[in-house]
């Protein structure tokens, strides 16, 4: 069972019975299953911090794979409780083979995810694995595929930060199989005359916190925070959702200031970018959906910058709905995942092209969309030819 009051000091206060939980947790709306959503995972947490005898250690890990890890419920709690939290410290109190296969996949993704996608393709649909189906389909997808057309093409660059110096955080999907992104992201900043400092960033951790591998999160929390420090403590620019949240998570500081500053350096490359002058192609989708990834910011600044390009053409069609991901739990309950992903679906309608702001939404919408559907990241709808590279402006 959980020792050493672990899963205890997750719960920083006491569960009101509220029910602001219940409202936003895509698992308990897709199912209807009370048992799946935050408030019975706080009452699991009681129950074990009072009596560790109350429930088998299987009975602990069949539990704590059943949540999606969205953090829905923890921006929605006013009392400061930390459902997913919990959940992430009882995988790593009972450790399986679907937490070691996630860690992983996470720790080495240079090595297996390029690899691995490429020997997905290969496998014939009907010697696939039922319950690994999808992910098989979603680890093919990761190098791309029906994915979404340039079509945004740059007209003038302003100047406003020539010479600024900046990070760019591309996470584990752009650096090791969706190369486009990274080469996308580049070519915006190249063009904004911005000064691109070298780094050597690891993933976000956020994947392996969620599955329960504290220490291994902290490691990569450690070297990109030194990362950061060594060059100055400038702005770090970022394109995912979920690496953008698992970056804000990070704790390991020498002082509450630098704290602060590292809050305050964390800039969506969608915000930073807003100034830039884009054409739209003439064979532009007429109608685009938009998922909005359960970890955007504040601001959503993917979909401001895209409801200013596109305008009419965006449609918010996917906002309270999860694309279902689940990291672990994708492993451990596809059915369940399958459900919220179904969900998501049904919202988004019979849309032609879906586009997001997060890696791990556009792997998981790609890996399920209907037939004819195409789906991507934004930064795929960038034209880098000759055509977008435009002066800036005087």
């Amino acid at each position: 069972m959980v020792r050493g009051g672990k899963v205890g000091t997750i719960m920083t206060r006491q569960c009101i019975l509220c029910g602001k939980c219940l409202e936003v947790c895509p698992l308990l709306n897709a199912t209807r299953r009370e048992e799946l959503g935050p408030r019975a995972k706080t009452e699991l947490s009681a129950m074990l911090r009072d009596d560790e005898l109350l429930l088998s250690g299987e009975d602990v890990t069949r539990l704590a794979g059943l949540c999606l890890g969205c953090h829905r419920c923890r921006k929605a709690c006013s009392h400061g409780v930390d459902a997913p939290g919990m959940v992430s410290a009882l995988r790593g109190a009972h450790p399986d083979f679907k937490r070691w296969l996630w860690k992983t996949w996470l720790t080495n993704a240079g090595s297996l995810w390029s690899s691995g996608s490429t020997v997905a393709k290969l496998i014939p649909k009907k010697f696939q694995p039922e319950k690994l189906g999808r992910h098989l389909k979603m680890l093919a997808g990761l190098k791309g595929g029906v994915g979404l057309e340039p079509c945004l093409s740059v007209r003038a660059f302003p100047k406003t930060y020539e010479e600024t110096p900046v990070l760019l955080f591309a996470g584990c999907t752009a650096n090791h199989v969706q190369k486009d992104w990274l080469a996308s992201a580049r070519f915006l900043l190249e063009g904004l005359g911005v000064h691109l400092l070298p780094d050597d960033f690891k993933c976000c951790g956020s994947g392996l916190r969620a599955a329960g591998c504290p220490h291994e999160a902290e490691d990569v929390a450690r070297h990109n925070i030194q990362i950061w420090r060594a060059a100055g403590r400038p702005k770090v620019l970022v394109f995912c959702a979920s690496c953008l949240a698992g970056l804000s998570d990070y704790d390991d500081f020498s002082n509450e200031p630098e704290k602060n500053l590292w809050q305050a350096s964390l800039t969506p490359l969608a915000g930073w970018i807003g100034d830039v002058d884009f054409l739209i192609a003439d064979d532009a989708p007429a109608s685009l959906g938009y998922h909005r990834p359960c970890h955007h910011d504040a601001a959503d600044s993917d979909f401001m910058f895209l409801k200013r390009i596109l305008g009419g053409r965006l449609e918010t069609a996917s906002d309270k709905e999860c694309c279902g991901f689940g990291g672990v739990m994708g492993l451990g309950a596809p059915e369940l995942a399958d459900q919220v992903t179904s969900q998501c679906w049904d919202r988004l309608g019979a849309m032609p092209v879906v586009v997001t702001g997060c890696s791990a939404c556009a792997a998981r919408l790609g890996a399920t969309a209907p037939e004819r559907v195409r789906v991507g990241h934004w930064l795929e709808m960038i034209n880098r030819g000759s055509g977008g590279r435009v002066s800036s402006q005087t």
